[in-house]
This record gives C-alpha cells, structure tokens and sequence, in this order.
C-alpha cells in the first residue's frame, strides 16, 4: 500500500516514543497474544490523546473484562447469534450499511461504496462491541438474517486530539485473499490522521 510500516517490539511499546507514528495498529487477539500490549495500553491511550489514531482489530471478551476499551463497551451476546455466545455475523454476504457516509473513513482517500463489500470471504466481523458508551459513534451495521442489528463492528472515538477506532471487520481474512474493497476500507482507516478528523 506504500506505507511505511514498522512493527513495535516490547521495548519498543514500553519505553519507546510512540509520538513518531501516525497510526498504530494492533492486532487480532493482543490482549491475549501480547502482554506487553496489555501492560502499556495507558501509553497507546495516551499516543491518542496527544493526536494518534490507534485501530485496534478484534480482540476476544478478555479485551473488555481487563477495561482496556477508553469507554464502556460490552461483548456479551445475548440474542444468541448463530456463533453461539460471540457477538459475530458469519455471512460474508450480510448487506453492511454505512451510517455515517459523511465520516472521512468512507471518503478519505477512497470513497467507499456497498460495491466495497462485495466478494468477502468467510464471515463480515466477530467480537462485535454489542452495547457501547455513548462516546463512541458507530460507523457500520450489520447482521445475519434473523438476527437483531449490531453496530458495534466498528466503531469511533474522540480521545483529546486523536482518533480510536475499535474494527472487528475480518481484514485478517479479507487482506490475504485480496478483497479490494477491504484494502479500500483499511487504507481509509490508515490513513485517518490526514483526513483532518
């Protein structure tokens, strides 16, 4: 995508300044897969304060049991989708609604269409935020048939000067199997800081 990428070790997110980056993304399963993630979320809370955009890809229910979330969230599941107790829509094919297409996530540097939705693999989203604080404005809804709306697939914060998004969109599975309207979306997410939002 011709970005500079570089990825944070341990010493790098503890004891490195993180004021560098533009954007830092976190991966699928941190909280469980990187303690040191965990131990310094305060600091990558704080790279948002002072004007970072940090997007943080699924994370599992621990993600909220250890309030690593900047606002009120919940993960609980309780209409019983048909991933059982996980909040997801396993249709590939669910119609996404875009809520906001105002919001330069769908408009910076692509513009993006339900065209962009098209052609995914797999599944649309799991471990959805299924309530949220208000703080947070939701971005895109979708469902499986028969099942309640959820709006919690991604969504958006303000933190002092920075931007956090929570994003339980699949890109892991989107990005490998060359989605483009996945790359599309994720480049609009990346590129977020010089959006002027």
């Amino acid at each position: 995508m011709g970005l500079s990428v570089e990825m944070l070790n341990e010493t790098e997110l503890s004891s490195g300044d993180l004021s560098r980056f533009d954007t830092i993304v976190v991966g699928i399963r941190a909280s469980q897969t990187r303690t040191d993630f965990v131990a310094n979320n305060q600091k990558l809370l704080d790279f948002v304060k002072n004007g970072g955009t940090l997007i943080v890809q699924y994370q599992r229910p621990d993600y909220i049991q250890q309030n690593l979330q900047p606002f009120p969230a919940s993960m609980t599941d309780t209409q019983k989708t048909t991933a059982g107790t996980t909040a997801r829509v396993a249709d590939e094919n669910a119609k996404v609604t875009i809520l906001d297409r105002t919001n330069p996530i769908f408009n910076f540097p692509n513009r993006i269409t339900d065209a962009d939705f098209q052609g995914w693999v797999q599944e649309r989203n799991l471990y959805n935020f299924t309530t949220f604080d208000a703080k947070y404005t939701p971005l895109l809804e979708t469902h499986d048939v028969g099942e309640l709306e959820n709006k919690g697939g991604m969504v958006f914060a303000k933190i002092g000067k920075g931007n956090y998004i929570y994003n339980s969109y699949s890109f892991f599975r989107q990005l490998p199997n060359g989605v483009s309207g996945a790359y599309r979306i994720f480049a609009n997410l990346l590129s977020l800081p010089k959006a002027g939002k």
